[in-house]
């Protein structure tokens, strides 16, 4: 019987049109998010210094941090499942047949696809409302826009959900592969 490996599912579903926008986008948001990882650490050292050296810190750093972090993890949520670094015991699922292993994942990639959506659907009204108000955080002097970081949530919440969609066809498609097609 074939062996179930989520390698073989991610280079399977890469041959779509659709997976292969899908992917590009996330590859763009997640290489923003890294650089953007790099300008918050050089914001933060330079804060550090000023703070240390001169008594003078930079007014917001901590502001555009908290609102950062947010951002920089949803950008970077569909990129990292899609390569499969997301946390994940496999003890039990290691023990399992290649056909146990495929029902498993039929099962976390439906909730997964299930509750990003719910993010999505949930979010969706409290970001047109943030975009509506002009929502910011924090104080003046310095008020950092968050409608832009309440986007980018909703946009990896989806990217998220239709990765977790990919991996789910591709699963039923081995489950419903005859045993002798291809396999071991």
């Amino acid at each position: 019987m074939e062996e179930f490996s989520a390698e073989a599912s991610i280079q399977g579903i890469e041959a779509g049109v659709f997976a292969r926008f899908v992917h590009g986008v996330m590859g763009v948001m997640n290489a923003i998010g890294t650089a953007w990882v790099g300008v918050i650490t050089v914001l933060i050292s330079c804060d550090i210094i000023g703070r240390v050296a001169f008594n003078s810190p930079i007014i917001g750093v901590p502001e555009i941090v908290k609102v950062s972090i947010v951002a920089i993890a949803w950008m970077q949520m569909a990129h990292t499942l899609k390569i499969g670094s997301h946390l994940r015991s496999e003890i039990i699922l290691d023990r399992l047949p290649s056909k146990g292993k495929a029902f498993v994942n039929l099962l976390a990639y439906s909730m997964g696809a299930f509750i990003f959506a719910m993010v999505v659907f949930s979010g969706w009204p409290i970001m047109i409302e943030a975009w509506r108000i002009g929502e910011f955080e924090g104080d003046l002097p310095v008020r950092v826009p968050t409608y832009p970081v309440r986007t980018i949530l909703i946009l990896g919440a989806a990217l998220t959900s239709i990765q977790f969609l990919l991996f789910l066809g591709q699963t039923i498609r081995f489950l419903l592969k005859p045993a002798g097609k291809g396999g071991k």
